[in-house]
């Protein structure tokens, strides 16, 4: 599903008017989406997007640290165990460093474009735990749901009417479901 869902927020920010790098990575470290556009006050706005989206959620989006894995009991990063407001701040928080705010994630954006001025947007789909985006969100992370996503693409309601990516294709197959017989 990362692949499809992917795609579909690259058409987004396209017909959007950003220009998009798609899957940048050194080493270990990958961003999901660079991209940037002029406003229509004439200011650059530069985002980094990562994107994760699931229809069917059995895990949290953040991992838990060592000290929460252990203190939890369980053996997994990963673990389902229902995690209190403490426990998901902090779990939320390293997710944050990780994903948007850690040194090598700064190196490879100002390899890019060298400026402190990037937004972090989050694409989601459905999720375990409400509280665990209102965290994400309390981060500085715009919230961005893949379900509006898709509905900005089906209703045409995107700042340009082309296909500016791979999904355009996609995008037409999901309107036949909206057609009138």
């Amino acid at each position: 599903m990362a692949l499809q869902a992917e795609t579909l927020v690259e058409e987004w920010l396209n017909k959007n008017g950003y220009f998009t790098i798609r899957g940048i990575k050194e080493k270990l470290n990958e961003i999901d989406f660079l991209a940037v556009r002029r406003s229509d006050e004439g200011e650059w706005e530069y985002v980094h997007c990562e994107v994760q989206v699931s229809v069917r959620p059995v895990a949290y989006i953040s991992k838990l640290t060592k000290q929460q894995m252990e203190k939890l009991g369980v053996k997994s990063k990963t673990s389902a165990k229902l995690r209190n407001s403490e426990s998901l701040k902090d779990s939320v928080k390293a997710w944050v460093e990780i994903k948007y705010t850690s040194d090598k994630k700064k190196k490879l954006r100002s390899s890019v474009i060298d400026t402190e001025e990037w937004q972090y947007w989050f694409v989601h789909g459905r999720v375990k735990d409400q509280n665990e985006l209102e965290q994400i969100s309390s981060e500085g992370v715009k919230l961005v749901a893949i379900k509006d996503i898709l509905q900005e693409l089906t209703a045409n309601a995107t700042e340009h009417s082309f296909s500016a990516a791979s999904a355009g294709d996609l995008v037409e197959l999901i309107n036949l479901l909206n057609e009138e017989e």
